[in-house]
Formats: C-alpha cells, structure tokens, sequence
C-alpha cells in the first residue's frame, strides 16, 4: 500500500464524491478522513438533515457547506470545503470531482448516478451492488469509452471473493467453489415489518436488514462475482449449506463423494462461516500436494483459502485510489451476464396489486443461470422500483416473469434496462 500513498503523492488530492450518509457513505467519510491525499469534497443524500448530522460526526460544522445552488456548490470546493446537498446530480456537473463513490444500495437512484458520472468522465466505485448487476455491462462500456474507471469496491464480499480468486487462479491453483457466509440467520419470509426492532438494534433501516434475513443481498452479491468470474450457482438460489471452517471442505465435495455439490465451478452460501468469504482450489501436481500438507493446509487435492473478515466501506479507499491512479478495478462483470437474481413472491400477490422489490414483504431474490432466467424471461428483482404493479396473479414461492408485472417507463433504470437489455428476456 506505500506504492499508493506515494502515487497519489505525485498526483496530488484526490477529489471524491459520496452519495448516501447511511451506514456505508457515513463510514467511508470517517476511514478517508485518516487517510492523507484523499478529499471527500461532496456528499448528498435524500435527507439534507441528516447529512448534515452524519457530517457533523466527522469534520466541524464550518467545513459544510450546506445548498441547493449549483453556483454555489462550486464557490464551496473552492474555498476547500465539502458540498452537504440533496442533489445527486450535482456530483457530475462539477469538474473538481475525480471519482463518484455510489453508497445508496438503491438501483433506481444507481442507474442515475452511475450513467451520467461515467458519460461525464467521472470515476466510479460502487457500492451499490444492487444496481451493478443490472446495468453494470453497460456501466463498464461507458467507463471504456469515457477513459474512466467502473468498479466494485475492495471490501464488500463481491470485492473480497474475487481478491482471492485472482490470487489463487494466478497461482494456477483451479477454482472449484467461491463464496461466502451469510451474517443473518436466513428467513425467505422475513419482511421490513417483522425485523422493525432489530433493524432499530442495528442502527440500520428495516428494508436493509430484510435484504439480509431474506438472503437477496446474499444472492445479488453472488451474483456480482458470477458476471465477473463466470461461476454459476449450483442450484437456483445456492444451497445455503450450514457448515463450519472445519467441516466446509467436506460439505463442498460432489453428491457421489458424500457432499451436497452436483457440479464444480460454482458459488455458494455457507451458514455459520461468516463473516468470511472462502475459494475452494484444486490441484494435481503431487509436489503441490506434499506442500500444502506441510504447510498445514489439508491432504488435498482440495483447499480452502478463507478470509475471516471483510470490511466492506472501511477498504473501499483502496478502490478509490487504484481507479483514480491506474483506470484499476477490483471487480467488474467482465463476463457480462452470468447470473442473474430474480424476483420470488414472498406471498400471494393479485393482480393489479402494487409490488416493492428489494427487503419488501413482497419479493425475494434467487440466484438463476442467465440463460435459464432469460429464457423462463424471469424478473430481475433490482428492476422492482417505483410504480410497479401486477398484471397477473402470483402464486406465493414463485418466480416471477417480466410479463407479470408493469414496470415503472418514467425510470432511467427501466428504460437503460430495456434498452440495452430488456431483448434478453424475450426469446
């Protein structure tokens, strides 16, 4: 890490735009304080008020500077201060800012940011896994064709599972398995309702802890890592297999070999591992073998390599300063679409019902193949923002189709998704 430090050094600052004061931006603004050569120069959010208090947690409150005015947003940068706004749009029209980091976990609000930072030369690193495996092909195209740099974040598990498939596939060790544990106890029928006080406990919104509970951040954090690596799920929706760092190697083996896979190269969910992401390797050489059995890391031919720990925003100042110094990224979907997470009915839906998408009580995510989806034309879930109704019944535990549903035209989400997309699901 003292290359980057003494890189930026010759560069000079780095200028960063933040967008979300949740649990992530508020965070992020706090690590890159510490960090010398990296400026949060701007940060907006949908709540003014509480951007300001989460800001006031960090810097001093004659740092701000609090508007709605374009103009005024700039004189700010100026005169070394950050921009507090609850306009988004500001980030792009501001030529000081180097990099946009998107912190906002919502796709509808992601496709806006991501687009016209990118058409506007701006860096981005995303957070928002949510909207990247949506749109993040297109996302990445843009970033070629503007000079820029489209990434994932160092940290999250996306970020973090592929740090350890790029070392162990550079190594030449064969990759067999990539995952991760879930931090939550899984309930497909958990709803923003029934998690209302512990989401409170967490200091977190409900619909954020329902994401988790129900297993769709799960499945759409997989899902990144399929369109990067092209791994695929061994079963729609992973196994979700309960095991330990003792036991993982065992539950991983193929069916006929007592194990819960039916195939190799996949991805998978492990329950009672987290918070750590995991690979499993292969190798064949016998005098690879002999080593990693000296060097305590089993008989082989199989291997873990577990990290413990990821942590999420507090190492996104990595990918911050790798996209602005080098174009480098540390996870995008380079395979184009691979997986994707579609939307299941938590319970009965009418038609003509409205339907809420990710951490409702209305929908789940699954993690599907994305020739099968596409070919079933089943329903991305990150698609389900704004007004979005049923057009048909909707049995409970079933996947549902993009026929079934009205989508909300009046998004920039919708419209880059059937754009440049949406002929994937209409064979």
């Amino acid at each position: 890490m003292n290359r980057l430090h003494r890189d930026i050094k010759k560069r000079g600052n780095i200028s960063i735009g933040i967008i979300g004061s949740g649990l992530m931006g508020r965070g992020l603004l706090a690590q890159l304080k510490k960090i010398e050569g990296m400026d949060v120069v701007f940060m907006s959010s949908r709540t003014l008020k509480t951007l300001e208090d989460s800001f006031c947690e960090v810097y001093e409150k004659d740092r701000a500077c609090v508007t709605r005015d374009l103009e005024e947003a700039k004189k700010g940068i100026a005169q070394k201060k950050t921009v507090l706004t609850d306009c988004n749009h500001f980030v792009w029209q501001i030529p000081e800012i180097d990099v946009v980091v998107d912190c906002t976990g919502n796709t509808a609000a992601g496709a806006e940011i991501n687009y016209y930072s990118l058409k506007n030369k701006k860096h981005v690193v995303t957070l928002n896994v949510e909207c990247d495996v949506l749109l993040g092909p297109l996302f990445q195209k843009l970033a070629e064709e503007n000079h820029v740099c489209y990434t994932g974040t160092a940290g999250d598990e996306p970020g973090s599972i592929m740090e350890l498939v790029d070392f162990a596939e550079f190594l030449g060790f064969e990759v067999l398995v990539a995952g991760k544990g879930k931090n939550n106890p899984l309930d497909r029928t958990a709803t923003p309702e029934s998690l209302k006080e512990k989401a409170a406990e967490k200091g977190v919104s409900p619909r954020m802890l329902t994401s988790f509970v129900d297993a769709t951040n799960t499945m759409i954090e997989l899902n990144a890592v399929a369109n990067a690596t092209g791994l695929v799920p061994d079963v729609v929706g992973c196994h979700g297999i309960k095991s330990s760092r003792e036991t993982i190697l065992e539950e991983l083996k193929l069916k006929e070999n007592g194990g819960k896979l039916t195939k190799y190269k996949v991805l998978e969910y492990v329950q009672g591992i987290a918070p750590g992401v995991f690979v499993m390797v292969h190798s064949d050489v016998p005098i690879i073998q002999e080593e990693m059995k000296y060097l305590s890391m089993g008989d082989g031919p199989n291997y873990i390599f577990y990290r413990p720990y990821h942590l999420t925003n507090l190492e996104t100042p990595i990918s911050i300063a790798k996209a602005v110094l080098y174009k480098e990224a540390t996870i995008v979907p380079e395979k184009g679409f691979v997986a994707h997470t579609v939307a299941t009915a938590k319970r009965d839906i009418k038609k003509g019902e409205s339907i809420s998408g990710i951490g409702s009580k209305d929908t789940f995510g699954q993690l599907e193949v994305a020739q099968d989806s596409q070919k079933k034309g089943h329903l991305p879930i990150g698609l389900i923002e704004g007004e979005c109704f049923a057009l048909n019944d909707i049995p409970k535990g079933s996947i549902i189709k993009m026929q079934d549903v009205t989508l909300d035209e009046n998004l920039l989400l919708t419209k880059l998704f059937t754009e440049n997309f949406g002929e994937l699901f209409h064979s």
